[in-house]
């Protein structure tokens, strides 16, 4: 059973209780009341019909009161029956009936009553009917503390007792209406207070499978919008978490795709240059060209593969060292000097090209790894000699901007296709047209040592090929 159910089960069972329990106390009540009424009423009744008889019988002063009593009897009861709109019988000392008008079925209730009176004293008994009571009174006659006999005397009390009907059914109504106006009331407000624990239910299950886009209403400041709170920021957690997770695992699954690439480019690196010497190695061994032409060539070819073989250990020597993140010691450069220092060091090659550097440098200095900011110059510097086309000019900028210094390189080249271009930065990337000495890891060493600086590199694609770096003054 739901809780909203439990709740309004309980509270109704408590009114109905109340309810019952007040009805029985009011109904209890009004009727003591009523019976209060009626003996009250009866005792005047008694008393005044009392002095009624003894003044008849006590006026008859030279008889014996028995036998006045029998003599004017009839007469008593008319008076009685006439003025207090009642039934009455008279009877003697031994209960014997003088004169009456009571009828027969109120008679064995009078006879019920008969020896309290004799003992001297009044009885009252009420007869309930569907629809009415009666009442009826006996007690005995005393003259001159003579006791002269028994008047039991009948009245009719229906309209008071449909008062006290009608009075109980108003309140019966009253109490109807009210249990109906409460239990609506109920209803609403515990649909009210149990709404927001439905919806956190309905929210963590949808939680449970993996909806972290849901969203519950944290009005007030009770308990269920605490836990409503105390949900939303759970969720924001749990959402936080998973996707950190995800994030996790997408670096992993790069990190290992990218381990699998950078194998598997190693390996065709290495091999390219051991197939030719090898090859040559096993042509001169056998000697089975007998050229010495070929000779000189084969010697220069296995060199020149060793040489680049050579290099390419050490890149792959550089690119561990970048994974395994070993810094060296940070120190506080001149940007400016190292800069110019950089394109002095690149103007011999630039001008066997043609080319020209042009520098608008300004100052600034920086706390980087010195040799390795120098590295990243040159071979940015040396990528720009190498690629230019349709320009003699090379531009080298330098400025401060947002707290950072930022180096820009800007030389005229084709440009970059895309398939190179989305993934420059990463290892053994090349074009087509690169040179043969060309390793593909320049671009992807310089990245790496600039992130090692906290800084950015990034590469504008076009006729105009710009590369900015950022460094973090």
């Amino acid at each position: 059973m739901k809780i909203r159910y439990k709740f309004i089960t309980g509270l109704i069972f408590i009114l109905i209780v109340s309810m019952i329990v007040m009805n029985v106390a009011i109904t209890h009540v009004l009727k003591s009341n009523m019976e209060n009424s009626i003996n009250n009423f009866l005792k005047q009744v008694m008393n005044s019909t009392h002095e009624y008889v003894k003044y008849n019988l006590v006026t008859n002063s030279f008889k014996d009161k028995k036998e006045s009593l029998v003599e004017e009897g009839n007469y008593i009861i008319k008076h009685i029956s006439l003025n207090y709109e009642c039934k009455c019988d008279i009877r003697d000392i031994n209960y014997i009936l003088i004169e009456g008008n009571v009828p027969e079925e109120f008679r064995s209730i009078t006879k019920k009553s008969k020896k309290v009176a004799m003992d001297g004293k009044a009885v009252v008994d009420l007869k309930y009917r569907y629809n009415g009571v009666d009442a009826i009174l006996t007690y005995p006659i005393y003259i001159d503390n003579e006791y002269v006999g028994i008047i039991s005397i009948v009245k009719n009390y229906d309209s008071k007792y449909r008062d006290y009907k009608n009075t109980i059914n108003i309140i019966n109504i009253i109490e109807l209406g009210t249990f109906i106006v409460i239990f609506i009331f109920l209803f609403l407000r515990t649909n009210k207070i149990t709404k927001p624990i439905t919806e956190l239910t309905d929210a963590i299950k949808k939680l449970g499978y993996g909806d972290y886009n849901i969203s519950i209403a944290e009005h007030g400041k009770d308990e269920v919008a605490i836990l409503a709170r105390e949900f939303i920021n759970m969720r924001d957690k749990i959402k936080e978490q998973i996707e950190t997770i995800e994030s996790e695992k997408n670096k992993v699954y790069k990190l290992e795709k990218g381990r699998k690439e950078f194998f598997n480019s190693v390996t065709h690196e290495l091999k390219t240059p051991l197939t030719a010497i090898s090859g040559y190695a096993e042509l001169l061994l056998t000697g089975m060209v007998k050229d010495k032409d070929f000779d000189k060539r084969a010697i220069e070819r296995i060199y020149s593969e060793s040489d680049r073989l050579h290099k390419l250990v050490l890149d792959l020597i550089e690119v561990s060292k970048g994974m395994c993140v070993i810094k060296e010691e940070l120190n506080y450069v001149d940007m400016k000097e190292l800069i110019i220092q950089s394109c002095s060091d690149m103007n011999i090659k630039a001008n066997k090209y043609s080319l020209k550097i042009i520098q608008n440098i300004s100052e600034g200095t920086v706390k980087v790894q010195q040799d390795k900011i120098r590295q990243v110059l040159i071979n940015i510097i040396d990528n720009a000699i190498k690629y230019s086309y349709g320009g003699n000019e090379i531009y080298v900028n330098s400025y401060i901007s947002d707290n950072k210094y930022i180096i820009e390189v800007i030389n005229n080249s084709n440009p970059i296709p895309d398939e190179i271009f989305n993934s420059i930065f990463e290892p053994f990337i090349k074009s087509n047209n690169d040179n043969k000495d060309s390793r593909g890891l320049g671009l992807y060493l310089c990245n790496e040592i600039v992130k090692e600086h906290d800084g950015e590199i990034t590469i504008e694609n076009g006729s105009l090929i710009k590369v900015k770096i950022n460094l973090i003054i």
